[in-house]
Parts: C-alpha cells; sequence; structure tokens
C-alpha cells in the first residue's frame, strides 16, 4: 500500500518537474484506471450478494451465481483491502463496501500488481460461484473435485468479470474489540458483514512474544489478548516473507484483514505495517539452539543427584510422544530423587534478546504448584551454578495435554556460553514430567 501510494506520488513530482522545464508544454493528466471501463449502474452490496446466496448451516458449500429475477446480473463494487504481496494472504482478494466485506478466491499469484489496496474493484458475478469455506463465505470459480467450498477463479475468466478503476488510497480499518466480533457471530447478517473486512484491534498484546509469527513451511496459529484476557487468533502463513519476523512484546494494536475458519475468528496480516505501537522488536529471530527430542534424548547428558534403590533411571525417550520423559515412579511405589536431563554448550556470542521455549506435560504430581517446585528450568553458566528459571506459563491444571512455556527470558547470559537443563526431583509423591520442542533464540 505505501509503496503504491508513494508511487503515485513520485509520478505527481514528475509531471511536476517537466511542467518547470517547459512552462509552454503542460503535462497531459494521468489516465485514471478503468475511466475507459462502463460500470453498471444496477448494482448489488455485497451484503445482499452474501444473504442471498448464503447456507447458514452449512459448514462448506458452493452455489452458481445465476440472474436475478429480472433477468439483470449480480454486480458488485468494493475498496481493495488487502495485498498478498508479504504472501500472509495468498491467491486472494479482498474487498468491502459500506455493507460487508468479502473474500475472492482467484488463481493468480502477484495480485498486488493488478489489484492495489484502495482501488475500486467492481465484479459481475453471474456466472461465477460463491459460497462457505470453513463457515466464511467467499466468491469463486468451479470447485475443485471432492471439494465443498468454491474453488479458485482461473485469471483469464477473472479478468472478464472484474476491473478495478481508480487510483490506489488509502483505507482506514474499522476499530473493533474481541467482544463485538464474537457477539456478531450469533446474529448471522452481522457475522456476514464482518467476514473479510479490514479491522483495528486496539491495546492488544501477544501471548508468546518473542516467537517467530509462523513456523517455516506450515501455517501457524498465533494469539493475543486484550486488557480483559479476550483473545482473538492470527493465523500466519510458514511460506510468507514475514513468517521469521517475531510477534512483539508490550501492548499495540493489531490491523489486518477478519476472517473465520473452523468456528474461530482470524486476523490475516497484511504485511508487518499491521503490528503497530508494540514496544518489542518483529526484528526477524535466529535459532541458536533446538532439540526437539523426537528422536530420543540426542546431545543431552542424564546426571542423577539422587538414583534411590529400586529405581533403575529417572529420564528416559518416549517415541510414542517423541519427548523425553521424567518419573521416579516404579515398582508400584513413589520414590524420592533428583536427576538432571543437560544440553551440551550452548553459545551465546553476539546475541542479544535470548530467550528459550519448551513444550511440557505435567501428571501425577499432588498438584500444578508442587509440579512447579519438582520440574525446573535451570541455566548455567560454564563451570557456574545452576539457577532456576521462572518459567511464564504453566498448565492450569495436570494432564498429558502439551503446553507452551511462552518465552523464558535468557538475556542475563546474552554473550556468554551456557548449559540449559531439564531438573526433576520427587519426594513423597512421584510426578511424571514430559518435555519437546526446546528452542533457544536470540537477536544478532
Amino acid at each position: 500500500m505505501k509503496k503504491s501510494i508513494l508511487y503515485i506520488a513520485s509520478l505527481i513530482v514528475a509531471a511536476a518537474g517537466f511542467t518547470s522545464c517547459d512552462d509552454d508544454k503542460a503535462m497531459p493528466p494521468l489516465p485514471v484506471p478503468g475511466a475507459d471501463q462502463d460500470i453498471p449502474a444496477n448494482t448489488t452490496t455485497i451484503l445482499e450478494l452474501k444473504e442471498a446466496f448464503n447456507d447458514p448451516d452449512t459448514y462448506s458449500y458452493n452455489k452458481v451465481i445465476g440472474e436475478k429475477p429480472d433477468g439483470s446480473h449480480y454486480v458488485i463494487s468494493g475498496t481493495i483491502t488487502s495485498s498478498d504481496q508479504a504472501g500472509n494472504i495468498y491467491k486472494n482478494i479482498m474487498i468491502e463496501d459500506e455493507t460487508a466485506g468479502l473474500t475472492i478466491a482467484v488463481d493468480q499469484t502477484k495480485l498486488y500488481q493488478d489489484y492495489k489496496i484502495g482501488q475500486t474493484l467492481t465484479i459481475d458475478c453471474t456466472g461465477l460461484y460463491i459460497g462457505g469455506y470453513g463457515n466464511c463465505m467467499q466468491l469463486g470459480g468451479e470447485p475443485q473435485p471432492g471439494k465443498d467450498q468454491p474453488g479458485r477463479i482461473a485469471e483469464e475468466i477473472f479478468a472478464e468479470h472484474a476491473f478495478v478503476h481508480g487510483f490506489p488510497a488509502v483505507v482506514e480499518p474499522q476499530v473493533v474489540t474481541v467482544p463485538e466480533v464474537d457477539a456478531a457471530r450469533k446474529d448471522n447478517t452481522e457475522f456476514l458483514a464482518m467476514q473479510s473486512r479490514l479491522v483495528k484491534f486496539e491495546n492488544m498484546e501477544f501471548e508468546n512474544p518473542g516467537e517467530p509469527l509462523a513456523i517455516q513451511g506450515s501455517n501457524t496459529s498465533r494469539y493475543a489478548f486484550d486488557e480483559n484476557g479476550n483473545r482473538i487468533q492470527l493465523y500466519n502463513s510458514g511460506y510468507s516473507s514475514i513468517w521469521a519476523n517475531t510477534l512483539p512484546s508490550g501492548k499495540g494494536n493489531i490491523v489486518g484483514i477478519l476472517s473465520y475458519y473452523n468456528r474461530e475468528w482470524q486476523v490475516l496480516l497484511i504485511n508487518l505495517d499491521g503490528l503497530q505501537g508494540f514496544s518489542g522488536s518483529t526484528a526477524p529471530v535466529e535459532h541458536i539452539f533446538e532439540e526437539s527430542f523426537a528422536a530420543g534424548q540426542g546431545e543431552f547428558t542424564i546426571e542423577n543427584d539422587n538414583l534411590p534403590d529400586g529405581l533403575q533411571y529417572v529420564w528416559s525417550a518416549d517415541s510414542r510422544y517423541a519427548c523425553m520423559k521424567a518419573s521416579a515412579y516404579a515398582g508400584g511405589s513413589d520414590h524420592a530423587a533428583s536427576s538432571y536431563l543437560i544440553s551440551p554448550e550452548i553459545d551465546l556470542t553476539g546475541y542479544t534478546d535470548v530467550k528459550a521455549s519448551f513444550d511440557q506435560a505435567l501428571n501425577f504430581y499432588s498438584d500444578i504448584e508442587a509440579a512447579k517446585t519438582e520440574s525446573t528450568f535451570v541455566v548455567r553458566e560454564a563451570g557456574g551454578q545452576w539457577e532456576v528459571m521462572e518459567i511464564p506459563t504453566y498448565p492450569s491444571s495436570l494432564s498429558w495435554s502439551f503446553l507452551s512455556t511462552g518465552q523464558i527470558d535468557l538475556s542475563k547470559y546474552a554473550g556468554k556460553k551456557i548449559q540449559v537443563a531439564f531438573h526433576y526431583t520427587s519426594d513423597r509423591k512421584a510426578g511424571t514430567w514430559e518435555v519437546k520442542n526446546l528452542k533457544v533464540n536470540g537477536f544478532k
């Protein structure tokens, strides 16, 4: 969007420059895109189109858009609010008018070159398909074999049905709150109107700041929450150009396209400009050290401070759940034990803002508070003493469900050579601790 506006501005400046060189020759006005197109007078609002073909009780479906009862076509016009330049939105164009937003599936890449934010897009919808994809309505083409939702419109067919007119312009998002969009789900008209709009959520905070927007090569859900704990999902593409950029810390505004899938609202970032006013950096994070434990303990070593009689080991690899597991329960009895699962040396030279995270499951402890003291994440400098680190996020109850710890702050060890370890202890009640997907990240 900014590049488009700057491009127009540069043309205006250039025009002024030519005029100053030769005052006798007037610079012809810039041609307005679409000025030579006949815009049909009988248009339909986006909300009217959606309501005419909506099937609110069907998860995914498609319908062919025919003519109106009077023989006229369904023609809509809306302002383009999306761009696929960063790749977080793929083969989709989002438009909106004063009544609603709409997603259009087009089988074309680099749509941003032909369909720019702020331009008006007019579409003759008759002959195309419309339907739901995960309860979110979209305009598209003939469905793919075995699929219920509309497919993507072939590039040449879309060119026959649609054209842009007017210059790119700044589009202001609609300011919304999480409770407002949640409430819209309960009213079908509001639900249809809210889908695919450009929105802004103000004063939000991310659950896992410092994590990349997405996992490379995988679409990834991240969550932000407001001051009352109401959550909204960000759905980010691991194939985009911004996947490695990090979720910032602090509070700020989130601007993006409001979509819906699988009974949950999603915000689709257009680019990094959609993260506004946060205090933390969105710079790409570097992976310093990783160990998934999917293939066993890797280069980690095990040191037992206390391995009592009747207990052969504390730590073991669990191939079924691709994790390392610690327990001091054996032979029908709880044992008192202490054991470390210790990493190789990790070199943090040149790194700042270092964070660690891992997934953990906790069960069979006396309670969750006991689990916090008997299953700790510790760090030491080479040759130093272990220090217990604060884990930001714990499960609310004991279970076998894995939960990310969030970002564990290791900044005090930046620039040093360290080891990290998982320290398991037990006394009268031996819990079971499962860990996997350890990551140490930082910035250079």
